[in-house]
């Protein structure tokens, strides 16, 4: 997440022309909810979307506001977008989704005679994200940026036998 939008800052701005951070007037920005490959909202993508809102609103050259389609749940059509990012006012348009989103499981234990056991749990998840930076008043696509997020947590955990039961 930390590098999505870290370099969607950076488009941004420079889309705006270079100048956002020199100017009194933030880089207005229109963000669409995230959606799934199926145009779908789902409770992960309002999540991403939370999470990305969060971060940008930090940036001192933007102001960024969420585009709220008057049907939620419904698939928008370009210019059904670019007339959201038109009611608030703003120069830049952002439309996302998730297109991959995974996470795996493993476990794996390792008897030791006598003294008991020891245990790995991991677990794996991967997420693929694209987002369209879109000039709402030409509505061309000024940049398209794709993202690939993987995390890998493990724990372990060990078993002793004693006389007194099993020591976790």
């Amino acid at each position: 997440m930390k590098m999505i939008s870290s370099v969607l800052i950076a488009v941004l701005l420079l889309a705006s022309g270079g100048n956002a951070q020199n100017s009194k007037q933030p880089v207005r920005v229109a963000l669409l909810p995230f959606v799934d490959l199926l145009g779908k909202p789902t409770s992960q993508t309002a999540a991403f979307t939370d999470l990305l809102l969060s971060r940008l609103i930090r940036e001192e050259g933007l102001l960024v506001k969420i585009a709220v389609p008057d049907k939620p749940g419904g698939i928008l059509d370009r210019e059904t977008a670019l007339n959201l990012g038109k009611k608030q006012g703003a120069s830049l348009l952002l439309i996302g989704r998730i297109d991959a989103a995974d996470t795996r499981q493993s476990n794996s234990g390792l008897p030791v005679p006598t003294l008991g056991r020891v245990n790995t749990q991991s677990s794996k998840a991967e997420v693929v994200v694209e987002v369209a930076v879109i000039s709402v008043s030409s509505g061309k696509t000024l940049q398209t940026l794709r993202s690939v997020g993987k995390k890998t947590a493990r724990s372990n955990q060990t078993w002793i036998n004693s006389r007194a039961g099993a020591i976790h």
